[in-house]
């Protein structure tokens, strides 16, 4: 647990991404929550050396089941976009086990903790901004879409930190199988252009300032680039994603490499079928 100014606090310890908690004295409020059962434990535990005021609400950046899942395990209201309200009222039963079934497959070892979660729906919805004041600060919530459509980044102002989910992350390949790549782009330079911001927590990833978010947007664009190349010279889908390499940006552990190249088609599939219905929009 990492103190990044005063009461405000990150996790970057568990599997599925990084977390934030800032103590009001109305209660701690917290940024996403960790997916397994052992960790949530954890993260509940360090809440409680640093606060005996409880937890006021759990803010979810997006919908994606790493970020959301753990919610089950945290005793508070949770906020969310409507579009994430929406997504996750998908997550039924098959749902949860395929994903089970996956993680069983890549981690074994996890597969047990996993089938004590259960999906919880937010409570609260934002369709716009959102500011909320709990005791002395206050925390803007912004809807940014790009990751996904219902990416929100949680600012707060005086302490001049962001937290973004997975709009931001360092030091990986982003994944971009859900995105919205140009509204990703506008998100990245709205975020350069707030001057009220030293440090991004990122969703995977160490710390960050907002110019580092440069070395994303260049590897958004590449993507698109490459990927539009093809798209123009009429190969196909599947052509385009064996042919764009990505792989010069971030290096690859050898134990991650199926993961990641798993990432990067995906990435280049949803690049390409954004072209694709470019298009057939104009056609139109």
């Amino acid at each position: 647990m990492h103190e990044i100014a005063e009461g405000v606090y990150f996790e970057n310890a568990y599997r599925s991404g990084n977390v934030g908690c800032a103590i009001t004295a109305e209660g701690a409020m917290l940024i996403d929550s960790p997916m397994l059962p052992r960790d949530a434990w954890d993260w509940l535990k360090k809440i409680a050396s640093v606060t005996k005021q409880g937890i006021a609400f759990l803010i979810n950046t997006d919908y994606r089941i790493e970020r959301v899942l753990g919610n089950c395990f945290f005793p508070t209201p949770t906020i969310a976009h409507q579009l994430a309200w929406i997504e996750m009222q998908r997550y039924d039963e098959g749902f949860l086990q395929r994903h089970f079934a996956r993680h069983k497959e890549r981690y074994p070892s996890i597969a047990a903790h996993l089938s004590k979660a259960r999906v919880v729906l937010p409570e609260l919805a934002l369709t716009e901004d959102m500011t909320l004041y709990k005791g002395e600060r206050t925390f803007r919530l912004i809807h940014v879409g790009g990751h996904t459509a219902a990416s929100i980044i949680v600012h707060l102002p005086k302490e001049r930190i962001l937290f973004t989910g997975n709009v931001v992350i360092t030091g990986e390949h982003p994944s971009l199988g859900e995105a919205n790549s140009m509204q990703w782009l506008h998100a990245l330079e709205l975020i350069r252009q707030m001057d009220d911001v030293d440090i991004i927590v990122p969703g995977y990833g160490d710390l960050c300032d907002p110019p580092a978010t440069e070395i994303l947007t260049d590897y958004i664009t590449k993507m698109r680039e490459r990927v539009h190349e093809y798209y123009t010279n009429n190969y196909t889908r599947r052509e385009a994603v064996d042919k764009v390499k990505m792989r010069d940006f971030f290096s690859v552990p050898s134990q991650q490499r199926e993961e990641i190249e798993r990432r990067i088609r995906s990435s280049v599939e949803r690049v390409y079928d954004e072209f694709k219905k470019g298009t057939e929009k104009k056609r139109h």
